[in-house]
Parts: structure tokens; C-alpha cells; sequence
């Protein structure tokens, strides 16, 4: 049995036990203990990839100068301890819930917790099978068709290797979605071959560098190209590459981290998507707002869940960002030119010059 089903079997009894046993302690709390004041709780799988500080600071920025206070609790990128965070967020009172799921099952209960006390609750980014939640995310079908548009735009044939996200986050498969609307006509046509997939727990550097240095092995370096899911990722992979001296063959990733866009502008990277996490931080808070005020949420559309739910939802648009545009992200301001540019010596990009 798979972790995230163990914790869907057991997680009932995890939920009712919690206030009582008194274990669900916050791993962050801003000043929310102010008699009557209205809060927004946020439950974070992870702090562990630089762009949710960025995502943090986009919801803090509406809520703060509109009178809710920001409450929040870091699961650390464990599914059980989320189930307990959310128990003790909604003890402390919240008028809506903002959550980003470790485990899309795993978290389930707690959405029926939140809805058994009438919080209305936005499952941030990350996908959750339910109708009684507001997804607020980018659409994630277009990232994966832009990583891959970028990727064949530099090669459109040879060994391929996909270092996928985590197993249990069902958003991975529709990135793969976008990616294969590019992709599959081209392995279809025999000009590129999957010669590895690998799956990478909690989307960990580490583990990303370890899989694909596996997979170099195996394929005695015949690799031409790497579809990364994300920049957390391709930092693994960027690390595997470089050992072997193989770094700067094409390669993607996702959220516009800033190693990553460094690594474009170096010419070690080919792709990233570009989603603009204050942006979407600021979606998520105002959309909050709404629904603790009983309003109707401002550009909300119908969204399709994995078992075929109808939810509601708000998605942005990405941005794929290369070489060639790398300066949308610096007029952004989301990165200095010289961070962009740093340890960029030969064939600089026109954002670098």
C-alpha cells in the first residue's frame, strides 16, 4: 500500500484525536492572536524551493493592508503533519484557508474538516481531487507544453530522459499532458526516444542528482536531452551533467528560480517556465478575502479535477522563459541583471549585454 493511501485509511482517526490530544502545534505563526481579528490561515507543504518565500510575500502584501491577519504553519514537506497543521489552524479560528497539499490524498480529510467548519478553503497550486475547494494556480497543461515547445526548439530529436516531480502531487500529469501535446507526434515518428523516466520524491535536488546520475550509467552517457519538471530539479541534473561533462545539453525546468535563469543566461539551461509567484500569491489573498466576505471570486472559471469533479478555479498564464527573453523577467524585476548575469563570460545573451 502507498503511503499517501496509508495516510487516507488512517488520517480520520489522525484528525479527530489531534485537538483533543493537543499535538497540532504551528511551525509559523504571524501575530494573529489579536482578540476579533479576521485571519487567513495558509498551510505550506514545504518551504524547501525559494519561489513559495515569494509566493508567501504576495499573499502577506493583500492581506496586510486590508485587515486580515496572515496565520500560517509549515508541514516540512510531511503529508501527516499537515493533517495536524490544518487541525490547529482551524482550532485557532481562520475565516478562509489557503493550502498547499504535500499529498493530494493524503490532505483530503482536512478539506472535509475545513468544510465540516464552514472555512471556505483555496487549494493553492497543487491540484485536490474535491468540488468544495477554489483551485488557484497557473495553467499547468500550457507549462508543460511551453517546457517542451522550448526544448524541441533546440533539439527535436534523440535519447530523451524525463526527471518527473513527485509521485503523489497528481498535478505531474498534467504537466506530462502539455509536454506530450509537443512531444508525442515526435516520438511517434521515431525522431525522440524516452530512454528513462524517473519519478523524484518531494522534488529534492539531491534526489534528482542521484536519478540521473543512475541513469547516465545506465546509458553510458548517451543523453541529449533532459525534460526536468521544474528548476529544483534541474539543479540535480544540471550537478549530474556537469560531472560528467555533458552540461549544456538541452534542458528544462519551472518557476523561474534564479539559478535557473542564471543557468539560461549561461547557456547551461534551456528552458524555464516563468510563473509569477507574487502574482499568484496575490490571486490566492484577494480570492481569500472574497470568500471569507461571502462574495463571488473575481475571474473564476469551471476546472476539471483528475476523477472529473467540477471545481472552481482561478488560473494564470506562464511565461516560457530562454535565451532569447530572458529581459521579461529582469523588466519584471523577479531578477537583477546582475544576478541574471552573474558568471556569464562567453556568448552573453542580449539581456546580458
Amino acid at each position: 500500500m502507498k503511503l499517501s493511501d496509508r495516510l487516507v485509511s488512517s488520517s480520520a482517526l489522525i484528525i479527530a484525536g489531534v485537538f483533543a490530544a493537543g499535538i497540532g502545534t504551528l511551525a509559523m505563526m504571524d501575530e494573529a492572536s489579536a482578540a476579533g481579528t479576521k485571519k487567513i490561515c495558509v498551510s505550506w507543504r514545504h518551504f524547501q524551493e525559494e519561489r513559495w518565500r515569494i509566493d508567501e510575500a504576495g499573499i502577506k502584501s493583500v492581506l496586510d493592508p486590508a485587515g486580515y491577519t496572515y496565520v500560517s504553519a509549515d508541514a516540512q514537506g510531511d503529508p501527516q503533519k499537515q493533517l495536524t497543521d490544518i487541525e490547529s489552524l482551524i482550532a485557532g479560528g481562520c475565516d478562509a484557508a489557503i493550502v498547499l497539499a504535500q499529498d493530494s490524498k493524503a490532505v483530503l480529510p482536512a478539506f472535509d474538516r475545513l468544510k465540516a467548519e464552514n472555512i471556505p478553503t483555496i487549494a493553492y497550486d497543487a491540484p485536490v481531487d474535491t468540488a468544495d475547494a477554489t483551485f488557484i494556480s497557473f495553467d499547468n497543461v500550457a507549462v508543460g507544453r511551453l517546457q517542451a515547445e522550448g526544448m524541441v526548439k533546440a533539439i527535436d530529436h534523440g535519447n530523451w530522459v524525463a526527471i518527473e516531480g513527485d509521485s503523489s502531487h497528481p498535478i505531474i500529469n498534467v504537466f506530462r499532458q502539455g509536454q506530450m501535446e509537443v512531444l508525442q507526434p515526435l516520438i511517434d515518428a521515431g525522431k525522440i526516444k524516452i530512454v528513462a523516466k524517473q519519478n523524484i520524491e518531494n522534488w529534492k535536488p539531491d534526489l534528482a542528482q542521484a536519478a540521473m546520475e543512475q541513469i547516465l550509467t545506465q546509458q553510458d552517457n548517451k543523453v541529449d536531452a533532459v525534460l526536468a519538471m521544474n528548476d529544483g530539479t534541474a539543479t540535480g541534473v544540471a550537478a549530474a551533467l556537469a560531472s560528467q561533462g555533458l552540461l549544456g545539453i538541452p534542458l528544462s525546468g519551472q518557476d523561474g528560480d534564479v539559478t535557473a535563469l542564471n543557468r539560461i543566461a549561461k547557456g547551461q539551461q534551456t528552458v524555464t517556465v516563468w510563473k509569477n509567484a507574487m502574482a499568484l500569491g496575490e490571486t490566492a489573498a484577494k480570492a481569500a478575502i472574497e470568500m471569507a466576505e461571502g462574495k463571488a471570486v473575481e475571474g473564476e472559471v469551471k476546472y476539471k479535477t483528475e476523477s472529473g469533479k467540477e471545481q472552481p478555479a482561478v488560473l494564470l498564464t506562464p511565461v516560457g522563459i530562454t535565451r532569447d527573453n530572458l529581459d521579461v523577467v529582469v523588466k519584471a524585476n523577479w531578477i537583477s541583471k546582475e544576478k541574471l548575469c552573474d558568471g556569464v563570460t562567453e556568448n552573453p545573451p542580449a539581456a546580458c549585454q
